[in-house]
């Protein structure tokens, strides 16, 4: 008798918490559209320049390597910024 009545309490217990995590819908989730301005690749140029200014400050790269690759990543920022019409920076 007091395993009947512990098996309902049980029963009882883990029906009362599940029963909300069943009875809820699924929430329908939609992928958000394309963003107007996209500034992904302008955070990546800028990161790359950031990344070289840190190289240059620990001696892990000469400054004629330095120019060079500062040289490259700032043309590559600015043909982003010339092709997607974005000239705010």
């Amino acid at each position: 008798m007091i395993w009947t009545f512990i098996l309902l309490i049980i029963a009882g217990s883990v029906g009362a918490i599940a029963y909300p995590l069943f009875r809820t819908k699924l929430q329908s989730y939609e992928l958000p559209g394309t963003a107007e301005l996209d500034f992904s690749q302008a955070d990546s140029w800028l990161s790359a320049l950031s990344d070289l200014e840190d190289d240059l400050a620990l001696g892990r790269m000469s400054k004629t390597d330095y120019q060079q690759q500062k040289i490259f990543l700032q043309r590559g920022y600015l043909e982003w910024q010339k092709k997607s019409g974005n000239t705010k920076d």
